[in-house]
């Protein structure tokens, strides 16, 4: 009798699955423990659309190659800034201020905010222009100015108009950019000097913002509610009731549940926004230290499977393995922004914790981008195969 062959289908990564499914999990119950309802137009059921359509993407992703995504980059990139600057210079009537921003376009039930898909296509697109550069080492000083100007200049305009709506966001698009080219094989000297001016930058604006705040508001156009935020955030004694409310809730909702929580209908602590910003709060307080733990290890799990799909596929793929550079410091500072917010250790910024909060364009987006390193991660899985045949 013939051995049997031990086939496995390249396009089913368990990890992966596992990890999306515990999300989807996590999420349709904090989403309901913060709002228990099963109405149509309730958040819970919302939620669930979101993933079904996020899942149905990831589906249609694993029809193209890697390089064929590359070769979409361009046009993903142009559509996020259209759409941003359409968003800039649309009426009221579907763009409306919420908060002191104009960030979303909002028809009827449905809204939608460019930036959170911008981010993937600008993640997508400065993959794509490392990828084509020459590999480390082999590059001039020369070339990596260039190449440093190019992300400059593919940077700029995208987080230039998201920092009008919200600074928060542009800042998560700083991050991930700084950390693309920190990975992208720079010379070092370039990067201490981009680093150094960049940290030098960062000090200045929060010294304008601390000690000159109307200057701040009028020259360099920082909303005034940004500016309390810092203030408030550096020295906790210019702190005012409304200004801690929504952390002073998270944290007193994150204690009252304790080791294993008070459940899903027990929650005696109303926070603000607990089915999007502060949703960690909510699992806090239903599902305990056990609960918060569980979400964390999740993502600890989760960065750690990146971060060796980054290293595997580097060779086979460049601009996958860029990619994932990109979409992994996307997902940690969310994590940690989102987190530290919640726990009273960073300030309040709006940041959704993502594949958990409930929204339409983070949820959405954020599975765009897991859709690509799935599919980074079945092409990995056949270009061992075929080294082994």
């Amino acid at each position: 009798m013939g051995q049997k062959k031990n086939i496995t289908s390249p396009f089913y990564q368990g990890d992966l699955i596992f990890i999306l499914s515990a999300f989807f999990m996590i999420s349709i119950v904090a989403v309901y423990a913060a709002e228990p309802s099963f109405a149509l137009n309730g958040y819970p059921v919302k939620q669930l659309i979101f993933y079904m359509l996020g899942i149905s993407v990831i589906v249609c992703f694993l029809y193209f190659d890697l390089e064929q995504l590359e070769k979409l980059s361009i046009y993903v990139y142009i559509f996020g800034i259209l759409s941003l600057i359409v968003l800039k210079f649309s009426p009221e009537s579907i763009a409306p201020i919420k908060n002191g921003a104009k960030s979303w376009f909002q028809f009827g039930t449905i809204t939608l905010q460019p930036s959170e898909f911008m981010k993937i296509g600008l993640i997508m697109m400065l993959a794509s222009v490392i990828s084509k550069a020459s590999p480390k080492g082999s590059r001039s000083m020369e070339e990596d100015v260039h190449l440093l100007l190019k992300i400059a200049g593919i940077s700029a305009v995208p987080v230039g108009l998201i920092l009008m709506q919200d600074a928060g966001t542009a800042g998560i698009c700083m991050f991930f950019v700084a950390v693309m080219v920190f990975l992208s094989g720079v010379n070092w000297k370039l990067i201490s000097i981009i680093a150094g001016s960049g940290v030098a930058l960062v000090l200045l604006v929060l010294f304008l913002v601390i000690n000159f705040p109307e200057f701040s508001e009028q020259t360099l156009h920082i909303k005034q509610y940004q500016i309390n935020r810092v203030i408030t955030w550096v020295d906790s004694s210019q702190q005012t009731a409304n200004e801690t409310y929504q952390t002073e809730k998270a944290v007193t909702a994150i204690g009252s549940g304790e080791i294993f929580g008070t459940g899903i209908n027990h929650l005696k602590v109303y926070v603000p926004e607990g089915q999007t910003d502060f949703i960690f709060a909510v699992i806090g307080e239903s599902f305990g230290f056990i609960g918060c733990t569980f979400v964390v290890i999740m993502f600890f799990f989760f960065i750690y499977r990146l971060v060796v799909l980054i290293d595997k596929i580097h060779p086979y793929n460049r601009f996958a393995s860029l990619f994932c550079v990109g979409y992994t410091a996307l997902i940690v500072i969310h994590t940690f922004q989102n987190i530290g917010m919640n726990i009273g250790l960073m300030p309040v910024t709006g940041v959704p914790l993502l594949f958990i909060s409930y929204g339409g364009s983070s949820v959405l987006s954020a599975l765009i981008g897991f859709a690509i390193v799935y599919n980074a991660s079945c092409q990995l899985t056949k270009y061992q195969g075929y080294m082994f045949k």
